[in-house]
């Protein structure tokens, strides 16, 4: 009876299974159902419960693969738009911040030099003690006491170029301020510090501590180069000499242009790049040379063949060749002092001559020199400051 049974049930599977393979595909809840009719089958004989449980297992497995590793895939993707937008807000907000802090550096900078002259106009904080250094002369001046009077007044001069001096050195060093921030880019933190530096020098000097607030804008430029000053501006920076001269010889259109380079300072100078001061109009050959670093006390003499792009008469002689002009510059760290040599080499006097030095970039003067008449081989010789050039704020 058991082995008419058996066969029976097996031909029932085998019927299934060709059933079975008529369908399209076979998943995985079909298998499950015909291992859970042949383990009924399997109850009623009474027997295979060892096999059942290791199905039952198996099926287990299956299971947990099938359920808990698909769901991981989805997650991920929704989540990439998401990220790409947060990234593009988050950089747009970081432009708009620097653009912001930016405009805030300069307008707390212009501030602070506008409040520096108002010190200096009015006859409160710094002048205070001045004031009372001038009355107290008068006083001494009224009871016939000279020597009080003059004591006091002697004082009272003292501060007053004493605050000269710190009015200048901070005008000065806001106008370095100005122009490093022009040529450096800066980031949030940096810019941060430019403001509390500032705040703190306006604090400084609307309390008349002008000197104190020179020093903190002279922190904040320190800070700003970080030691490394070989890609900025060599004029703001360096001590160095440099001098520059004409040749024309004769019978030719051409001159010679003498570049000498000395590094007069206590460090050694960087390798760059130079081009030589040529006014409008003219050109020169080479238009630019690379300067290779220069020692402490290195000399470095450069020559260069220029020519004018516009054309003379046969009886017109320029004025290069009438007037020799020799020009030198100082540059002691940010000041640049100027002395122009003008020799008249021709056979007639000169009149109404202006003189326009070349100006190193960033700088700028106020006026230039005029001479009003020069006799043959007379020789003048002027000497002007430069100041750096900030734009809409002060002076250096």
């Amino acid at each position: 009876m058991s082995d008419d049974k058996s066969a029976d049930s097996a031909k029932f599977d085998l019927d299934d299974i060709l059933e079975d393979d008529v369908v399209e595909e076979i998943s995985v809840d079909d298998i499950e159902i015909e291992d859970s009719s042949i383990d009924s089958g399997d109850d009623d004989t009474g027997s295979g419960e060892s096999f059942q449980d290791k199905v039952r297992e198996y099926m287990e497995e299956l299971e947990d693969e099938t359920f808990h590793e698909p769901p991981a895939v989805p997650d991920e993707q929704p989540e990439l738009p998401v990220e790409v937008e947060e990234i593009s807000d988050s950089v747009a907000a970081t432009e708009e911040t620097k653009a912001e802090v930016e405009r805030r550096i300069m307008n707390a900078s212009e501030e602070l030099d506008s409040l520096v002259r108002d010190v200096v106009q009015q006859d409160s904080n710094s002048l205070a003690a001045t004031e009372i250094d001038i009355m107290e002369a008068k006083k001494f001046l009224s009871l016939h006491k000279l020597r009080q009077a003059k004591s006091s007044v002697r004082k009272a001069e003292k501060a007053l170029v004493t605050l000269e001096e710190d009015v200048l050195y901070l005008r000065r060093s806001i106008a370095m301020l100005h122009r490093l921030l022009k040529e450096k880019k800066i980031d949030r933190i940096e810019a941060e510090n430019i403001l509390l530096g500032l705040r703190k020098a306006t604090s400084a000097a609307e309390i008349g501590d002008v000197g104190q607030a020179a020093t903190e804008i002279e922190f904040l430029v320190d800070d700003l180069i970080g030691g490394n000053t070989s890609t900025l501006n060599p004029f703001f920076f360096r001590h160095f000499w440099l001098g520059v001269d004409t040749r024309w010889p004769a019978g030719g259109d051409a001159g010679v242009l003498l570049i000498r380079l000395i590094n007069d300072g206590p460090i050694a100078m960087p390798a760059m790049r130079l081009s030589p001061p040529v006014p409008e109009g003219w050109s020169s050959i080479p238009s630019s040379v690379d300067l290779p670093i220069i020692a402490p006390g290195g000399n470095l003499p450069l020559r260069f063949d220029i020519k004018s792009e516009g054309r003379y008469g046969a009886d017109e002689i320029p004025l290069s060749r009438k007037l020799a002009v020799s020009t030198a510059y100082e540059m002691r760290s940010g000041e640049i002092m100027v002395t122009i040599r003008a020799q008249n080499r021709s056979m007639e006097p000169l009149s109404d001559i202006l003189l326009t030095p070349w100006l190193p970039p960033g700088y700028t003067t106020a006026q230039v020199p005029f001479v009003e008449r020069l006799t043959p081989d007379e020789v003048a010789v002027i000497r002007m400051p430069l100041s750096i050039d900030m734009g809409t704020g002060g002076s250096s």
